[in-house]
This record gives C-alpha cells, sequence and structure tokens, in this order.
C-alpha cells in the first residue's frame, strides 16, 4: 500500500513537472533573444518572452493553440548620405555676386533596436512579423531619424547661423532636437552621429531671400498701381463708348438731328445728350 501511494506520486510529480515543462516559455527563446507568444485563444500574449525571466502560460497546454514567434532583436546600423540645396537656392544665388552655392551634404549614422516591451504591439498591429520584416522596419525608421536630424540641423542654422560654429552637436542634443521620445516610440537609439557635414553660408542666404523679398514686394505695390490706372482708363473709355453709342441710337431715330448738327457745327453749338433719353410714340 506503501508503495503504491510512493508511486502514485511519483506519476503525479512527473505530471506536474510535465504540465510545468511544457507552460514554462523561456525555456523555448534562446540566450540574447526575445519571443512574441500568439494563440488561438487570447491573440497575441502582451509581455514579451525572454530567457532567463520567469514566464508560465496555459495556452502552451493545448496542442497547436499557441506558436512563439523567436527575434533577433539585435541593432540596425544605417549610414544615410542626404544632400541637396536650400529653398529656392538658384533663384537667391543669382542675385548676389559669385552666385554663392547653396547645398548641402550630410552622412549620418544611426543605430537603432526594437524596445524589447514593444515587439509584441508591433507584432499585433503589423498582423504578422517575420525577422526579414523587422529588419526592413527598423532600416526605414533609421533612415528618417537620419532625415530628421539633418532638418533639424539645417533648421537651426538657419534660425542662427552660428549654430553648427559654436559647437558640435553632441547625440543627446540631436536627440532632443528630433523629439525621438515623441516621434519614435518603442525604437532605443544606441546612437546617433553626424560623420559629415557640409551647411552653405546660411546668414549669406538668410540675406539674399530678405532681398529677394524686398523686391517682390516692391514689384507687387508698382504692378497694383499700374492695374489701378489701367482700370481706371478703361472704365472712361467705357462709359465714352456708351455715350457714343447712345448718340448712334438717337441718331438712327431721328436722322433731321445729324442735318441740324451739320448746319450748328460752324456755330459751335453742342448737343446735350439726355442719361436715359425717353421717346415716345406720341412725340413722334
Amino acid at each position: 500500500m506503501k508503495k503504491k501511494s510512493i508511486v502514485s506520486l511519483i506519476i503525479l510529480l512527473l505530471c506536474a513537472a510535465a504540465v510545468f515543462f511544457i507552460g514554462w516559455v523561456p525555456f523555448r527563446i534562446p540566450a540574447g533573444n526575445y519571443g512574441v507568444m500568439e494563440s488561438k485563444t487570447g491573440g497575441v500574449y502582451e509581455r514579451v518572452i525572454q530567457s532567463g525571466r520567469f514566464d508560465w502560460r496555459w495556452e502552451l497546454l493545448l496542442p497547436t493553440n499557441a506558436k512563439i514567434h523567436v527575434f533577433e532583436n539585435t541593432p540596425v546600423k544605417t549610414v544615410k548620405h542626404i544632400s541637396g540645396s536650400l529653398p529656392s537656392a538658384d533663384l537667391y544665388s543669382n542675385l548676389l555676386e559669385g552666385k554663392p552655392d547653396f547645398s548641402y551634404r550630410f552622412s549620418i549614422t544611426v543605430n537603432a533596436q526594437m524596445a524589447p516591451e514593444a515587439l509584441p504591439v508591433h507584432f499585433e498591429k503589423s498582423g504578422s512579423l517575420s525577422q526579414d520584416e523587422l529588419h526592413a522596419y527598423l532600416t526605414g525608421e533609421t533612415e528618417n531619424i537620419a532625415r530628421d536630424t539633418a532638418r533639424f540641423v539645417l533648421d537651426k542654422a538657419l534660425e542662427n547661423p552660428s549654430f553648427v560654429l559654436e559647437a558640435s552637436v553632441s547625440d543627446t542634443e540631436l536627440l532632443r532636437g528630433i523629439a525621438a521620445e515623441n516621434r519614435y516610440p518603442g525604437i532605443i537609439i544606441s546612437s546617433l552621429h553626424i560623420d559629415e557635414l557640409r551647411i552653405p553660408d546660411t546668414r549669406l542666404y538668410n540675406a539674399a531671400q530678405s532681398a529677394y523679398t524686398v523686391y517682390q514686394n516692391a514689384l507687387k505695390e508698382k504692378l497694383e498701381k499700374t492695374a489701378l490706372a489701367q482700370s481706371s482708363q478703361g472704365a472712361s473709355d467705357y462709359l465714352e463708348l456708351e455715350r457714343l453709342s447712345r448718340l448712334g441710337r438717337i441718331l438712327s431715330e431721328y436722322p433731321l438731328l445729324i442735318e441740324f448738327l451739320s448746319v450748328s457745327k460752324g456755330k459751335n453749338v453742342t448737343l446735350e445728350l439726355p442719361q436715359n433719353p425717353k421717346i415716345s410714340g406720341e412725340e413722334r
């Protein structure tokens, strides 16, 4: 009897160990990797799974119910080369002697990776996610970070031409300048560095832009005055045409007036036309 009890206890312990082993998920994740569990009964598990941290899920006890997607969440390094010219650079350059160059060039290196706790949310949002898709997503985000960095530096240089010359821009200042925490939630940017920087003379650019604005305002004022003068002359011409048109209608109705005007021409007689002549049948 005692022997049977011991055997039953052993069997019970083995079953408990098997249940614990099946539901214990961290052992399924290689060291340094992360897992996202997706089940038919509960959908995407909101907590990322990683080795070394206790996590037991009952969903794994049901055969074919749950699947764990494993990701190598290693940092992605992107070197982005960005070049171009400031807005209306050619137009402003032609206004200045020597036609200065208002082009810019950047080479920016970004290292970033997905925050582990953001993996389940991103997995669910995308509908599914493979290792290649995760890498492509991070590559796209690092390129966006580089573009935002270049735009931030250009804006600051236009606002304060001595910005780039006063001090080297640190990673911290760049991250704060592009509002990385708000703009890229769920992304850990481990480094952001400008390797190559060529900024045009923004002080000269601002001067040319200001001069062109003054020129445009003066041209606009002159065009408005010309248009006003032409519109006044046009109104006078229109009224003259209306007067002659009324005269033609009256002469066509009263041919005798033509003879009267011919006779009175030498006597300097002026025919005054009514504003709204009304000729009735009885007056005829």
